[in-house]
């Protein structure tokens, strides 16, 4: 083979492993930074329903101020609802936070049922507080309940984030190249879950 001819060979063979290697290599790395930004948005979808959690006993103590809330009282019932609904979903978030892989899609539906319990049982006390109109108007319970408002508002914006990042890693993984690379690592047999935000909205949570 003549030397020009083997030259051109040569670089073609580089050239053409160059990129090869280069679409291998962006596309796992692509694959792999969507999967970590999901894990990141579920942490801090996790850390706000802590956040809401950590409030539960300040809102119970507030309500053992009304008549309605003593232990003779009539709505002594929902605070012990309250407390056991809020053990069983610290619970849940502690599984969540612990596991690095993709949650199970049972693990999702769990915690959707369970953050909405717990709002909805957050939110009917609320009201139930409110009922004594000196305590509705303190700064305490102002306070408490803006507390409570916000926190929905940004677990219901976390989890769109964490769905847009699953949204983004599904579909990669599913279009060239990634449904040529994502087999090579192992990628293809990983699904992210989505979470049904419909259910966490604000306003559906109080209807």
């Amino acid at each position: 083979m003549k030397r020009p001819l083997l030259s051109l060979v040569i670089f073609s063979i580089v050239f053409f492993g160059i990129i090869i290697f280069s679409v291998i290599f962006g596309g796992y790395s692509s694959l792999y930074r969507a999967e970590n930004r999901a894990r990141d948005t579920k942490i801090l979808v996790t850390v706000e329903c802590q956040k809401q959690l950590d409030l539960v006993p300040e809102l119970i103590s507030l309500a053992r101020k009304t008549d309605d809330f003593n232990p003779n009282g009539p709505n002594q019932a929902d605070l012990k609802q309250l407390e056991q609904t809020a053990l069983k979903h610290k619970a849940i978030l502690t599984q969540i936070t612990s596991r690095k892989a993709p949650l199970e899609k049972e693990l999702v539906l769990t915690f959707e049922q369970s953050q909405v319990q717990v709002s909805r049982d957050i939110i009917g006390l609320i009201n139930k507080i409110k009922k004594d109109k000196e305590l509705e108007s303190s700064q305490e319970f102002q306070t408490l309940e803006k507390k409570f408002n916000d926190l929905e508002i940004t677990v219901f914006y976390h989890s769109h984030q964490y769905n847009q990042e699953a949204i983004y890693f599904n579909h990669r993984k599913s279009i060239f190249p990634g449904f040529l690379i994502a087999p090579l690592f192992g990628l293809d047999k990983i699904n992210i879950y989505e979470i049904s935000t419909d259910l966490l909205k604000p306003e559906n949570l109080r209807s």
